[in-house]
């Protein structure tokens, strides 16, 4: 979609159902990315310091793991399809001509856009910048001070990972909010002919992840290295042929 409008300059098909479809997927889907790319961050934490704590009972795992996952991916998509999809507070007026088609109606109500830009995309990747970067400097930290219990060759390429996401997401995600937030507060002219090129560049991040996750499955790595080099291997065997037993003959068949 968005391939689509850069190529064109402007939204096609010029429907407001496409442009709701549009906002509402892309608000979603990036709202349960980054809630569930800062609730990993921080419970990498939990696993490699407090694992044995944390998990070693069921009602545990379930408030520390799969309740803080389902809330990432229902979140977003819940709270966006009431804002966006069935708002009775307001609605929707879109220009074809701009990116997403321009923004929603609640925008126009400066509470609930403040809140919805610091707790959706603030929040979460404040949270994986810090998370990221503390994890690095207590697995050097421990590592430094040669405290026992943390298996650091297991837990080293995780955390080179991490600090790679994390650096994608401060490199990517942080300008647009910093940006965003000038404009919502200080200076609302704040760098407006660059924006555009701003809210472009977190689409590099779903492109970037699925390599930062194979770099550090090492195992699953080299089977897709073994697939691609993988040849078909021919089979050359001989049949010996007579036809009316008249002149027999030997043909080389390759399989």
């Amino acid at each position: 979609m968005e391939m689509n409008y850069y190529y064109l300059s402007y939204v096609w098909p010029a429907t407001n159902g496409y442009c709701v479809w549009w906002t509402y997927c892309e608000y979603s889907l990036n709202a349960a990315g980054l809630f569930l790319s800062a609730w990993i961050s921080v419970e990498r934490h939990l696993i490699i310091f407090h694992a044995h704590q944390v998990f070693d009972k069921r009602w545990k795992r379930w408030v520390f793991h799969f309740i803080p996952i389902l809330f990432c991916l229902i979140w977003g998509p819940l709270f966006y399809f009431i804002i966006v999809v069935i708002n009775p507070w307001c609605t929707n007026v879109w220009d074809f001509n701009l990116l997403l088609c321009g923004f929603p109606c609640y925008y126009g109500n400066a509470a609930l856009s403040q809140f919805v830009f610091l707790f959706n995309l603030t929040v979460p990747s404040v949270t994986i910048i810090l998370a990221n970067a503390t994890l690095v400097i207590r697995v050097i930290y421990q590592k430094m001070s040669r405290q026992q219990g943390v298996n650091w060759r297991r837990h080293r390429r995780m955390v080179l990972q991490l600090w790679v996401m994390s650096s994608l997401h401060l490199g990517l995600w942080l300008p647009l909010v910093t940006t965003t937030l000038i404009e919502m507060n200080i200076q609302p002219s704040f760098m407006i002919n660059q924006l555009e090129t701003m809210q472009f560049a977190p689409y590099f991040i779903p492109l970037f992840l699925p390599m930062i996750c194979l770099s550090s499955q090492p195992e699953l790595m080299s089977k897709i290295k073994n697939l691609i080099r993988m040849r078909p291997m021919n089979r050359v065997s001989t049949v010996t042929y007579n036809r009316n037993a008249v002149r027999p003959m030997t043909i080389a068949t390759v399989r």
